[in-house]
C-alpha cells in the first residue's frame, strides 16, 4: 500500500487522463473485434494493431512518464480513427444511401464514442502534466 501512495504521489491530474485514454482505447479495441464485420465493414487489422500500440504506450506513459512520449497514445489514436474510418466508407456510404435498409449497429456506435473518448482523454493527458516536477515530489514526501 505504501508503494501505491508514493506511486501515486508522484502523479499529476494528467496522469488519470491518460488512466481514462487507456480505459476508452481498451474499450474501443474490446467493442471493435467482438463486432466483427461483414461484407460492408472488414476488421482492418490495421486499424486494430495501431489501436493496440496505442493502449500498449498508454500503458508505458501510466508508468513512467517519458516526457515526450505522453504525445504517442494520442497520436496513435487519432491515426486509428483515420484508419478505421477509411476502411469504414463503404458501411457509411451503404447506410447513408438505404439502399437495403442498413443501419447503424450499437457496436458502431460505442466504438466511435470510446475512441473519441480516448482522443479527448489523450489530449488532456498531453496538455496537463502526467507527473508531478521532481523537485515537489520530494518536499511532498519529506514533509510527512
Amino acid at each position: 500500500m505504501a508503494f501505491i501512495k508514493k506511486f501515486l504521489s508522484t502523479k499529476a491530474s494528467g496522469f488519470y487522463f491518460a488512466l481514462a485514454s487507456l480505459l476508452f482505447g481498451l474499450l474501443a479495441l474490446i467493442v471493435y473485434t467482438a463486432r466483427g464485420g461483414n461484407s460492408y465493414s472488414p476488421v482492418s487489422t490495421a486499424a486494430v494493431v495501431i489501436l493496440v500500440f496505442a493502449v500498449l504506450t498508454n500503458v508505458v506513459v501510466l508508468i513512467k512518464d517519458f516526457g515526450l512520449l505522453a504525445y504517442v497514445p494520442y497520436i496513435l489514436y487519432v491515426v486509428t480513427l483515420g484508419v478505421w474510418l477509411n476502411s469504414e466508407m463503404l458501411y457509411l456510404s451503404n447506410v447513408m444511401t438505404a439502399i437495403d435498409n442498413n443501419a447503424l449497429d450499437p457496436a458502431w456506435i460505442c466504438m466511435v464514442v470510446f475512441l473519441v473518448l480516448a482522443i479527448a482523454a489523450g489530449f488532456a493527458a498531453t496538455i496537463m502534466k502526467i507527473s508531478k516536477p521532481k523537485n515537489k515530489v520530494e518536499t511532498v514526501v519529506e514533509e510527512k
